[in-house]
C-alpha cells in the first residue's frame, strides 16, 4: 500500500514537472512562476544570439586576393634555366642575356578560384601595359601559324583579339597562375571565340617568344630555324606577396 501511495506521488511531481516545462513564459508568470532561461544554440525573440553561436553559423568569409610582384623566368624544354624576360623600350620580347636591370618586373592579383584568369602588367618606366599576345592568328592542331608576344592593352577575359590599330590585336587576360609551382600557363583565345590549345615558343636564333597550336608544324613549314617549347615562371621578390 504504502509502495503504491509512493508511486502515485512521484509519477504527479513528475506530471507537474513536465507540464511546467511545457508551459509558455506568459503563463508561467500568470501563475506565479519565474520565466524559463532562454535555450542556447537558437536565436528566441527578446534575445540575441551569442557572438560564438552567431560565429559557428556565419558562412565562411571568401578567401581575400592575392597580389603578386616579381620577374617572369623562362626555362627551356629540359627544365633549364634561360634567364628572364627582358624588358626593352621596343618590346618585352626575347631573354634577357644581360645585367639584371633590364629584366621586366611584372604585377597580377590572383583569382579568388586560382583557376580563373587573370591580368599580368608590366612594371617599368615605359608606360602602363599588360603583357599577351598582339596578332590575330587562328592557332589550331596541324596549323603552322603563330601569334606574337608584346605589351598589349587590357583586354576582358575569354575575349577574342581586341583590335588595337592595322596591324595588332591584343588578348591581356590569358594566364593562369599555379600558386604552388609559380608557373604560368597561356590559354589563347582564337577569333571565333574559341580557346585554342596553346604552346610558348621559342626562337633562340633571334631570342623571340611566340604562341603556337603545333610546334611540329610549326617548325616543318619553318625549317631554316629549329623552335623549341617553353615555359614560364613568375620568379617572386621579397616581401611580394599582399592580400587585399
Amino acid at each position: 500500500m504504502r509502495v503504491f501511495v509512493l508511486s502515485c506521488v512521484v509519477a504527479l511531481l513528475f506530471s507537474v514537472c513536465s507540464s511546467a516545462a511545457a508551459i509558455t513564459n506568459a503563463q508561467r508568470l500568470a501563475r506565479g512562476l519565474p520565466p524559463l532561461p532562454p535555450k542556447f544554440g537558437r536565436a528566441l525573440p527578446g534575445y540575441a544570439r551569442t557572438p560564438t553561436v552567431a560565429a559557428e553559423n556565419s558562412s565562411p568569409s571568401s578567401a581575400p586576393h592575392k597580389t603578386f610582384t616579381g620577374r617572369i623566368l623562362v626555362k627551356g624544354h629540359d627544365g633549364k634555366r634561360l634567364g628572364h624576360l627582358s624588358n626593352r623600350a621596343a618590346g618585352i620580347n626575347g631573354v634577357n642575356f644581360g645585367a639584371s636591370s633590364a629584366d621586366l618586373h611584372v604585377s597580377f592579383t590572383s583569382s579568388r578560384s586560382q583557376h580563373g584568369l587573370i591580368d599580368i602588367q608590366a612594371v617599368d618606366a615605359h608606360g602602363s601595359s599588360y603583357i599577351g599576345t598582339t596578332s590575330n592568328a587562328v592557332l589550331a592542331t596541324g596549323s603552322s601559324t603563330f601569334v606574337s608576344f608584346g605589351k598589349v592593352i587590357k583586354t576582358p577575359a575569354h575575349s577574342p583579339p581586341v583590335p588595337v590599330d592595322q596591324h595588332h590585336a591584343d588578348e591581356s587576360a590569358i594566364w593562369t597562375f599555379d600558386s604552388r609551382s609559380h608557373e604560368l600557363n597561356v590559354h589563347y583565345v582564337n577569333p571565333n571565340g574559341h580557346e585554342a590549345k596553346t604552346t610558348i615558343a621559342y626562337n633562340s636564333h633571334d631570342n623571340t617568344i611566340f604562341f603556337v597550336g603545333d610546334i611540329g608544324a610549326y617548325n616543318a613549314a619553318h625549317p631554316g630555324g629549329h623552335v623549341s617549347p617553353i615555359t614560364l615562371y613568375i620568379d617572386l621578390t621579397d616581401d611580394s606577396t599582399t592580400d587585399k
